[in-house]
């Protein structure tokens, strides 16, 4: 596996990874081998079905599976290897041209990729043993603290039903019922 840097600007890279066909034809042969003593077709004992033959049958699936598994393998192991952290997911970028898919597929190219991603910075920690806090302190005068309590027992206090007129701190309840042309109406959504 060759792996190129392409760009490093700021926090942004680029990485380009050529992955020789012949390393791919490797991994494909051991997934082909692995699974020959496990698929059964007819027409052979089961473990005696020729590697080619399942080569023609499953060839591209097994092929597609080693590109996903250089895909997920690689993109880790390179990045921890350059000792980086990606800020986000990195961005996958193969080609998108049908034939050179294809070959890469039948094992006739070398697969390449690009990642992008951008990095975490690293972060120092500073000598913060000469740095001052100045606490501030604020004196409150009582009557502030004084006013303060009244608002909040007036917002607690209870109420009692009284009868008579109502004087000042007393809480009022309305009970009405409002009328258009004689007819009493629940809501005011009735009459729009």
């Amino acid at each position: 596996m060759q792996v190129t840097e392409t760009l490093n600007s700021g926090l942004k890279r680029e990485i380009k990874i050529t992955v020789p066909a012949g390393d791919m034809e490797a991994k494909l042969m051991a997934r082909l081998n692995d699974a020959r003593g496990k698929v059964r077709i007819n027409g052979f004992r089961p473990g005696k079905v020729p590697v080619q033959h399942l080569r023609k049958m499953y060839g591209k699936s097994f092929m597609a599976e080693v590109v996903n598994e250089i895909l997920n393998d690689s993109t880790r192991s390179i990045i921890s290897g350059r000792g980086e952290k990606a800020a986000m997911q990195p961005e996958v970028i193969m080609t998108e041209d049908e034939k050179e898919a294809e070959k890469i597929l039948a094992g006739g190219a070398d697969f390449e990729f690009r990642l992008n991603y951008e990095v975490i910075p690293a972060i120092e920690v500073k000598d913060f043993s000469d740095i001052k806090v100045t606490r501030q302190v604020y004196d409150v005068p009582e009557s502030e603290v004084d006013d303060q309590v009244k608002r909040v027992a007036e917002s607690a206090r209870s109420y009692e039903p009284k009868e008579g007129k109502a004087a000042e701190g007393d809480r009022v309840s309305i009970d009405y019922v409002g009328k258009i042309g004689g007819e009493a109406f629940a809501d005011l959504a009735d009459i729009i």
